[in-house]
């Protein structure tokens, strides 16, 4: 019967040795997941200061495109005023002509 105990307390406790290496070993894959998380926690921090940024940067650039662009076409209406200008002096100088040969023609 004592050797029944024996063999019995033997087991247990070779059991029990497993049983604590899975723990340990458990532990161990806990203690790298908390490491892990860890640095998941800082990269979402930085990813989310970096689109803050890329947001201020399209911001930036929407608004510097729109400045272009206004740029543009108040160039282009400037250029067509002076186009405008300019046909209406060669109107005018082909309407005084005009005039100028009626008037010679009928000797006013």
């Amino acid at each position: 019967m004592d050797e029944k105990y024996i063999e019995k307390i033997i087991q247990n406790e070779q059991s029990t040795k497993s049983a604590h290496k899975r723990i340990d070993d458990a532990e161990a894959r806990i203690d790298e997941l908390e490491k892990t998380y860890a640095i998941m926690q800082k990269m979402d921090f930085r990813i989310g200061r970096m689109e803050d940024s890329v947001e201020k940067i399209n911001q930036k650039l929407d608004s510097n495109f729109q400045e272009i662009i206004n740029a543009k076409i108040q160039n282009t209406n400037e250029k067509s005023k002076k186009w405008d200008k300019f046909l209406d002096y060669i109107f005018y100088a082909i309407v005084g002509a005009v005039i100028t040969l009626v008037i010679s023609k009928f000797g006013f």
